[in-house]
């Protein structure tokens, strides 16, 4: 039947998809027809294979519609991309730098040689790291029967019946790296580690030093213990330091004898040398093994050090040739980078080594994005990074565990707060913040999710990436309810780091823009030489009961200024209070469930001509007096004001302005037995007017002290008049009325603005000369 022939092409795809990965080192030779057959056994039926299925089917049509596109490709465009491809190619070689030493370590089975050091009773036995889930590597004895890293342990069990899984302890695995890369950093400080097992480093400034070191510090000794004898003490030699993990493995050079007995090593001062020596004294501190490559750039490093392993090395020489050469015959799956999918698209390209890479790379440059065949294009000419960032900024960071399949809520929520727990200690390692947080889930289906959320600040710790996590996990909950989320991996990242920038920003945020401004000594100073040095601590006052009752916070607090529930709300240094963005008055709180309410008060409980009225007054320095008592009559209107150059149309409201005599000692007679009191500390240039039906009445300022204004003129960018003063506060305080008129105009619904011009103000008053208007009714 047709469905027959598909069925049996589509599980010889599945088949090269899930068959055994046998680039590995300690995996040549095996039969992968036995192996591949027990891991499609194994598996058929399982989530695991019908996602793995799936993925095939999908690489398929992708490979398909490529052939498509390929058959399409005419001569021309072949020519065309010819000429692209040489021309680069041209470029790239005029730039190829063969003067630097990188070398790639890693570390041999890794987790494995932890755990077998450590327990020396697994030395002879088939074991791996992880799970039944998953294992996260195996020793040499178990690679023989095909286990290896990233095969769920259920398989790995059938390949391997007597092999023993021991848990992952990364606490432990952390140590050791730690240790080892002590080591690392006396041949490169700035070395780039990859992972806990292995690191880039460029030793060409280390060799530079080496060539005039003298022979006693190339010589290193092999570690000795001191065994008691009934007294008597002995120092014995320590064989066999590196566990058994696999036969015939490259020895070490001969030993020679110090003066006081012992063994010794003595190493040269060529790269080779300064890697033997660097594997030594890992091996000698940590009793683990590693393997390392030495090459030109990052790229032929990684490849040599995977030539002698386990415990061994490989140097690649330094001119072009030899990399041609060493590169030609290289399966593209050795090469970083390029996994499983790509291979196979490569190989249905008849592509399967780097030198096919350059003879068809016209074709890969038509069929691939510009960065795949650029990539492709840096192989098969052996190119790679030269320049080890050192460093270099982070990107993200992140953690993850894979488990077997948990459903309950429960669990779920309190593994996501253990992995923000541990996410935030890496990052309070590093004094890292994020504005970004992902969550990774994976299902029992095999399918990966990534749920993100950025903030607008960033955050660190484990309370504020589990309110972000837990929300992101609830809506995936929810995606699939009814029905229970079932997983088998959770992980959370953090991006977004903030940059030096973000650290001293230029703006505000939003938070500390609401907290009280903090002035340094030098601006108080320049602030207070313009104000009358005997009343630099009195305060203006309103009373006006009706406009303090907006302080009575009885609403249930919102978000209107959080920026977020996540961000940290701690308030900057030496500031007790915030400021009302609605009312501009200082709230004596720094919790921002407190100052919401506030909010929601100013915008629910308080008519907008309170509010309008306060927003002004706090402009130029007036404060409203909050202890009014209850025989103060309330006065409910909207405060305005004008400049010099511009008038107030009050014949909308039917209002007649009422202008209010100043007294020497401050007081003013307000309308109906309200009383505005005004401090010598406001500006003396402010004249008040109170607008009510009884009609206007004429209001002297006080004559201000005279002014030596230095420096140029004023010109405020908003009325464009110029201001006869230097006193950036008073200017300030101009372009601040200039820009609220047109927003109190429009909150306060008034149909239009009269400009027509004022009497000027008196001589005397020089600066800025406004006038405020309160409405009544």
């Amino acid at each position: 039947m047709a469905t027959g022939g598909t069925s049996s092409s589509s599980g010889e795809g599945f088949l090269s998809r899930m068959a055994l990965n046998d680039n590995k080192a300690g995996m040549e030779g095996l039969n992968r027809d036995k192996i591949n057959k027990i891991i499609m056994e194994s598996s058929k039926g399982s989530r695991f294979y019908e996602n793995e299925l799936k993925k095939e089917q999908q690489v398929n049509q992708r490979i398909e519609r490529m052939m498509l596109q390929k058959a399409h490709i005419t001569e021309q465009q072949l020519s065309k991309a010819q000429a692209q491809v040489e021309k680069m190619t041209s470029d790239l070689e005029r730039g190829r730098d063969l003067s630097r030493v990188i070398v790639h370590v890693d570390m041999d089975a890794f987790y494995a040689a932890v755990e077998t050091r450590d327990c020396p009773d697994l030395m002879d036995k088939p074991m791996a790291v992880g799970s039944m889930s998953m294992l996260s590597t195996s020793n040499y004895h178990a690679r023989k029967f095909g286990v290896r890293a990233a095969m769920p342990g259920f398989i790995a069990k059938k390949l391997c019946p007597n092999l023993v899984i021991v848990p992952t302890n990364f606490d432990k695995y952390r140590a050791v790296s730690a240790e080892v890369r002590e080591v690392f950093a006396d041949y490169d400080p700035h070395f780039l580690p990859m992972s806990l097992d292995e690191a880039y480093l460029d030793i060409s400034d280390h060799l530079e030093q080496r060539r005039g070191w003298p022979e006693a510090l190339r010589t290193h000794q092999f570690n000795s213990k001191i065994e008691d004898h009934g007294g008597l003490q002995e120092t014995v030699e320590v064989e066999g330091l590196s566990p058994v993990l696999f036969e015939n493995s490259p020895s070490s050079s001969p030993c020679l004898q110090d003066a006081a007995g012992g063994e010794v090593e003595v190493f040269g001062t060529c790269a080779e040398e300064a890697v033997r020596e660097m594997r030594f004294r890992i091996e000698q501190k940590t009793s683990l093994t590693a393997s390392a490559g030495i090459a030109p750039n990052m790229m032929l490093a990684k490849v040599c050090s995977d030539k002698n392993k386990p415990n061994g090395q490989y140097r690649l020489p330094s001119n072009r040739q030899a990399v041609i050469d060493f590169i030609q015959d290289l399966p593209v799956r050795k090469i970083s980078g390029i996994g499983k999918v790509t291979e196979k698209m490569l190989g249905a390209l008849g592509i399967t080594s780097c030198s096919h890479l350059g003879q068809e790379m016209a074709l890969l440059a038509l069929l691939f994005s510009e960065t795949s065949w650029h990539h492709f294009l840096h192989i098969s000419m052996g190119l790679g990074s030269t320049h080890i960032e050192r460093d270099g900024e982070r990107k993200s960071m992140s953690t993850e565990r894979t488990f077997g399949e948990m459903g309950a809520l429960e669990e779920q929520f309190s593994l996501c707060k253990e992995l923000c727990q541990d996410l935030a200690q890496d990052l309070q390692k590093e004094a890292l913040k994020g504005k970004t947080v992902t969550l990774k889930l994976k299902n029992v289906n095999f399918e990966v999710k990534t749920r993100a959320w950025t903030l607008p600040c960033a955050v660190a710790t484990t309370e504020e990436l589990f309110a972000v996590a837990k929300d992101l996990l609830k809506t995936e909950i929810d995606n699939v309810s009814p029905q229970p989320l079932r997983l088998r991996l959770m992980g959370v990242r953090v991006s977004s780091f903030a940059s030096a920038d973000d650290k001293k920003p230029l703006q505000k945020s939003i938070v500390g823009f609401l907290h009280k401004k903090q002035t340094d000594s030098s601006s108080t100073s320049q602030i207070s030489s313009h104000k009358p040095n005997t009343n630099t601590s009195a305060e203006t006052d309103i009373s006006m009961s009706a406009l303090t009752a907006s302080d009575k916070m009885t609403h249930e607090p919102s978000a209107h200024a959080s920026t977020s529930s996540y961000c940290s709300t701690e308030p900057e240094s030496g500031t007790d209070s915030l400021t009302c963005p609605v009312c501009f008055r200082e709230v004596n709180t720094t919790e921002l469930t407190v100052f919401n309410r506030h909010i929601d008060q100013c915008l629910s409980g308080v008519t907008m001509g309170k509010l309008l009225s306060r927003c002004v007054l706090d402009s130029v320095g007036l404060r409203l007096d909050s202890s009014a008592g209850d025989h103060t009559e309330s006065t409910t209107g909207l405060l305005l004001y004008e400049t010099s150059t511009a008038n107030i149309s009050l014949s909308t409201v039917g209002l007649n302005p009422v202008c209010l005599n100043t007294c020497p000692n401050g007081d003013v007679s307000i309308h109906r037995a309200n009383t505005l009191k005004v401090s010598s500390q406001s500006d003396p240039h402010v004249r008040v007017c109170l607008l009510s039906p009884g009609g206007p009445r004429p209001m002297t300022t006080p004559k201000p002290e005279s002014r030596d204004h230095r420096g140029p003129a004023l010109t405020c960018p908003v009325c464009q008049e110029t201001q006869d003063t230097n006193d950036l506060t008073l200017f300030n305080r101009h372009v601040d009325l200039c820009l609220n008129q047109e927003v109190l105009h429009e909150l306060g619904g008034l149909a239009s603005v009269d400009r027509t011009t004022h009497t000027a103000p008196p001589a005397a008053h020089k600066g800025p000369c406004f006038r405020y208007v309160l409405f009544t009714e």
